[in-house]
């Protein structure tokens, strides 16, 4: 089992303030992620529909219901979408506070929670002042930070459990190591792929040590396993529960799309080729995924974990997906701050044995010298080889060079956001968008922009204007013209009739300053 530090023997003043400490960081990066999602909310900038689908779907959880979507699709189970039951613990939360917020302050709560053990392993481990860097770094991470800014997810729930899990495995605790992976197989279909292989890495530690052949099979296994496990969800389980049957996004895989039929020889020079595709945005990602922790993380084998999640990413035909936006890092953020954390303790270990070493080789060799060799001329130590000196430099600041990136970083992600005056101040759009929600009563169908999509969703069968599949007029029309779709109709209400031919609506909300208008159906 790894060493910890010394400065941990003695029940001091230090090493009370030390056990407090990581969820003093935790609770600072709480308050940070739950600042930029809540302030977001409140000026009506929702970035995507995300967080209406996951506050209807969270709904139902609280009201015992199948999460039924209508901003998705019509008849649009959610679990036909992606797999994610262990969105289910947030219905109880929901059904006291029934808003959007609750989403937006347990996703930062999840996100937060990581910072316990990566902190609590790296004071233990490393020392109070880099075990405090190394949690306040990852608590301003921009992969971490883009996730809390963008909408509500499920793959906050991965987030806590893979930083519990790989400190677990760090502490040499297998049992804790598996039983926190095991949540991930209900947090997303992709995610349910490091489960095997995490299991896998901790056989190869306990049962199959110095034995390499044994342990590569043992690792390849608990890839196929993964990959085997991962599978049976998006062609077995997803499509049971959607409504045409089908896994929804293997469009995105571009040549990985079995309607497509693609022949295995085909294969290894297609996918390739996708994977290649805008390689410069793809390794301006990798590079940005490591720099929050200095390259320390290519010292410890656990940062192969974070692999997968850029595979998949890099594979995937939408550009959307390759870069530094929206929640996409937040997986391999988490995993390379437990590989630093890993990284550093392996480097400190090797320190220790070195000069454990030396210090017996010299016991040994003044035992044997003869007296008269007393004067003899002592030799220079060898020269240490350019991968052991950056070593000793990561062990003695990589830590501090982690919270300084993480700082200068704060500059070019959204943390910034929060220096500015109009963050804290909702738009009169903004302004005008709630006014119209609260026209559109509780329990109606309606159908909405972006915008307006997670408070109507708390509270109303609420439906995006952009989907074409609308077959049941709404009860109620309302929306922002910016991001209706309108295609230049004469009037709003001209917009409406054109969406939903034969039915007559009346307008009960207007803006023309903002666009913001309320239509209810009269028919």
């Amino acid at each position: 089992m790894p060493r910890a530090s010394a400065e941990f023997e003695e029940d001091g003043p230090p090493a009370k303030i030390a056990r407090f400490a990581p969820w003093l960081i935790a609770a600072g990066a709480f308050v940070l992620y739950a600042l930029i999602a809540i302030l977001r909310y409140e000026r009506r900038e929702t970035m995507s529909w995300d967080l209406g689908i996951f506050t209807e779907a969270v709904r139902d959880y609280a009201h015992f219901q199948a999460p039924m979507v209508g901003i998705r699709g019509e008849r649009m189970d959610l679990l036909g979408d992606h797999w994610h039951p262990i969105l289910m613990l947030l219905g109880p939360f929901f059904r006291v506070f029934p808003t959007p917020v609750t989403l937006l302050v347990a996703q930062s709560v999840l996100l937060a929670l990581a910072a316990v053990p990566l902190t609590r392993t790296a004071i233990d481990f490393l020392g109070r002042y880099q075990g405090y860097a190394i949690g306040i770094a990852y608590g301003l991470s921009w992969g971490v930070v883009q996730a809390a800014n963008f909408d509500f997810h499920e793959v906050a729930f991965a987030v806590p459990a893979i930083a519990f899990s790989l400190c677990a495995y760090i502490r040499r605790d297998y049992r804790r190591t598996i039983l926190w992976a095991l949540p991930l197989l209900f947090v997303k279909e992709d995610l349910a792929l490091l489960v095997p292989i995490i299991i896998a890495i901790v056989l190869v530690r306990t049962r199959y040590s110095g034995r390499i052949v044994t342990q590569g099979a043992v690792l390849a296994s608990g890839v196929a396993l993964g990959v085997l496990t991962t599978s049976l969800l998006v062609k077995v389980v997803i499509p049971h529960f959607n409504p045409n049957g089908v896994y929804e996004y293997w469009n995105e895989g571009g040549c990985l799309n079995p309607q497509l039929h693609t022949g295995v020889g085909k294969l290894f020079t297609c996918v390739p080729r996708q994977f290649i595709n805008g390689i410069g945005v793809k390794e301006r990602t990798v590079l940005m995924t490591l720099l929050p922790v200095a390259f320390v993380a290519l010292r410890s084998p656990l940062v192969l974990l974070a692999v997968p999640a850029l595979v998949a990413r890099f594979v995937n035909v939408m550009p959307s997906y390759w870069g530094t936006d929206f929640h996409y890092s937040v997986v391999p953020m988490v995993v390379v701050f437990a590989a630093a954390i890993h990284g550093l303790i392996l480097i400190k270990e090797s320190r220790e044995r070195a000069a454990e070493a030396a210090a017996s080789a010299a016991d040994l060799e003044a035992d044997a010298a003869a007296p008269e060799a007393a004067d003899a001329p002592v030799a220079s130590p060898p020269q240490q080889s350019w991968l052991r000196t950056i070593g000793d430099a990561q062990l003695r600041h990589g830590a501090v060079v982690m919270l300084g990136i993480a700082v200068a970083l704060t500059q070019s992600f959204p943390l910034n956001d929060l220096w500015q005056h109009e963050t804290w101040f909702p738009s009169a759009r903004a302004k005008a968008i709630k006014r119209a929600e609260a026209l559109v009563p509780s329990g109606v169908t309606v159908e909405t922009t972006v915008a307006m999509l997670p408070a109507l969703a708390a509270r109303t069968d609420a439906l995006w204007i952009g989907n074409s599949n609308i077959i049941v007029p709404p009860d109620y029309e309302a929306f922002d013209i910016d991001r209706s779709g309108w295609a230049g109709e004469p009037s709003p209400l001209d917009f409406v009739l054109a969406r939903h031919p034969g039915y007559d609506y009346q307008q009960v909300f207007a803006d023309p300053a903002d666009n913001v208008y309320v239509f209810k159906r009269t028919d």
